[in-house]
């Protein structure tokens, strides 16, 4: 039986793949993708925060956020806490293409769930949250870990 981490390795980058093919038609990266997600949850953050929130290197932010401003979906401005902070802020013509890629994401998992009945779902759901929680120092303490 090939390990687990393998497994979750090889199930993650089929389902970025299978994502970039279907975002393909609006020629989106995955990354640019969980940018655009993230400010339409939570807009005007700070491309540190932004990165923080992605898992993602400063520079990445900074080359993915440049990108979608040139492509004018999202716009940047100085932070007035801190002017040397940019905040990124999601445009309309972003906010329209959130909603059809909502549609493009939610076809991705429902190919890659397809024949996992609900229970099987929420199981699975409960355990990758509590790996990542074990395994994120910023989610817990030692003393949450479970063995």
């Amino acid at each position: 039986m090939q390990s687990l981490g393998l497994m979750l390795q090889d199930a993650a980058n089929l389902l970025k793949r299978e994502f970039e093919r279907a975002a393909k038609p609006h020629q989106l990266t995955l990354l640019q993708w969980r940018v655009l997600g993230q400010l339409s949850r939570t807009d005007g953050l700070t491309q540190t925060a932004l990165g923080g929130q992605l898992d993602a290197s400063p520079m990445t932010v900074s080359d993915v956020v440049e990108r979608l401003e040139g492509a004018g979906l999202v716009a940047r401005e100085v932070d007035p806490s801190d002017s040397r902070a940019k905040l990124v802020r999601i445009t309309p013509k972003a906010r329209a293409l959130v909603e059809e890629m909502r549609v493009v994401a939610a076809g991705v998992y429902d190919k890659a769930l397809a024949g996992i009945n609900e229970d099987d779902r929420e199981a699975m759901a409960r355990a990758l949250t509590r790996i990542a929680a074990n395994l994120d120092d910023r989610r817990t303490t030692a003393g949450d870990k479970v063995a």
